[in-house]
């Protein structure tokens, strides 16, 4: 098999499996994800967040490189280079198209916010941050 036709088939093979992916599994599913879907799922929910000013660019870029990490083992250069394939763009738009919008995403993330505790119970919360913005049912 030539070399091009092996890059169109890897190609087309990938775009396949994220939409099935992402249409038929929730975001509970996580750890099922490619890191190229977990960086453009945590980017969707990043984006929007930011849009409506729950997340600062630097939380953003915190939480998805911890995340990211400890799902896949990846590095932040690694994170770098998933971003920078000229689909994720899109492919992060489309992803915040099919789960309704970056409305409905904050409103199940401020609701998971809300479940965070305060006070004296947040010393012994063993729940990592990141965990409030991406463990959450899509």
């Amino acid at each position: 098999m030539p070399i091009q036709s092996m890059k169109k088939f890897f190609g087309l093979s990938t775009i396949f499996l994220s939409f099935f992916l992402f249409e038929h599994q929730s975001a509970k599913a996580a750890k099922d994800l490619t890191p190229y879907q977990s960086v453009v799922y945590a980017s969707a929910v990043n984006y929007c967040g930011a849009e409506y000013g729950y997340i600062t660019d630097k939380q953003a870029f915190d939480y998805i490189v911890s995340w990211v990490k400890d799902e896949h083992g990846l590095e932040p250069y690694q994170i770098y280079n998933l971003m920078q394939r000229k689909s994720w763009g899109k492919d992060t738009d489309n992803f915040i198209d099919k789960v309704g919008g970056c409305k409905r995403i904050n409103e199940i993330v401020l609701k998971n916010l809300d479940s965070k505790p305060t006070g004296f119970q947040s010393l012994t919360n063993r729940k990592k941050d990141y965990e409030y913005y991406y463990d959450i049912d899509l």
